[in-house]
């Protein structure tokens, strides 16, 4: 971070020139969409037609932005910014939405690069069981997932019902991945060893072994994501999930997905010999 404070001063006046200004984050933000007049930008922002000019030129000068016979265009370095802007904007917005949710959970562990991208999860919701309704976050998960066509999962805990919904996935002709550490897979194999062996012969199932505990727990279908994290104690959370119905959030989940089985090993059905 020592690099960040040596060139902040170069940029200083850039980022207050943004910062200090709803307005022209709005116009910029909004021209990744395609380009716009003063009279559209107004209708989508609001504010006076004057306000909305004023600003542009202002984007003007510094090369954000450019006038054309139909509209304004983001420049190069004005599309640039406004891609980490809305970024900015939804991470904040993620962060602000459900705040107790992530003040009351650890994601230090988390990689820089999978956390980096948490504002794709803007779009969420989060589920909280209570005292009156214990088993609120289970049954909202389960019914996310329980008419999935496909399925892909991460978890560091066992959780009984966890077997059985898989199991019924299958029987209904879903396609399941799934990540699991040794410790869970472990068991797993206490329930049913000869069971699972059969389950993993099914084309239709990919178990993936871990020798690292992922610093949460998940779940993304064809329709949602489902995310679960550990409290600061160390100990999983099952009181709180995030739900997300939003393809952004899915592409996340199914990059952290394939992040964490590119770093484990896939369970064959010689291995339960």
């Amino acid at each position: 971070m020592e690099g960040i404070c040596k060139i902040y001063d170069a940029i200083d006046e850039k980022l207050k020139f943004l910062s200090t200004s709803g307005i022209r984050i709005k116009i910029l933000t909004s021209l990744l969409e395609a380009p716009k007049t003063s009279t559209q930008l107004k209708d989508e922002i609001g504010g006076s037609t004057s306000t909305i000019i004023h600003a542009a030129r202002d984007l003007e000068k510094e090369k954000f932005i450019v006038e054309e016979s139909d509209g304004y265009h983001l420049t190069s370095i004005g599309r640039i910014m406004a891609l980490k802007l809305s970024e900015i904007i939804k991470t904040a917005y993620t962060v602000h939405k459900s705040e107790d949710f992530w003040i009351n959970h650890a994601v230090d562990e988390i990689p820089n690069g999978i956390l980096r991208e948490v504002y794709m999860l803007w779009n969420h919701k989060v589920i909280t069981s209570s005292t009156r309704n214990i088993f609120r976050t289970l049954t909202a998960y389960l019914k996310i997932v329980r008419r999935a066509k496909v399925f892909y999962g991460v978890s560091p805990v066992f959780v009984d019902a966890f077997v059985s919904l898989v199991k019924n996935l299958l029987k209904r002709g879903a396609k399941v991945n799934i990540v699991l550490t040794e410790d869970v897979f472990e068991e797993i194999k206490k329930i049913n060893v000869e069971e699972l062996k059969e389950l993993i012969k099914n084309k239709s199932l990919e178990i993936w072994l871990l020798n690292e505990r992922p610093p949460f727990a998940f779940t993304v279908t064809d329709s949602a994501l489902s995310l679960g994290l550990f409290r600061k104690d160390g100990i999983y959370d099952p009181t709180q999930d995030l739900i997300s119905f939003d393809n952004e959030a899915r592409k996340w989940g199914i990059k952290v997905f394939e992040y964490y089985r590119n770093k484990a090993k896939r369970v064959l059905p010689e291995d339960l010999e």
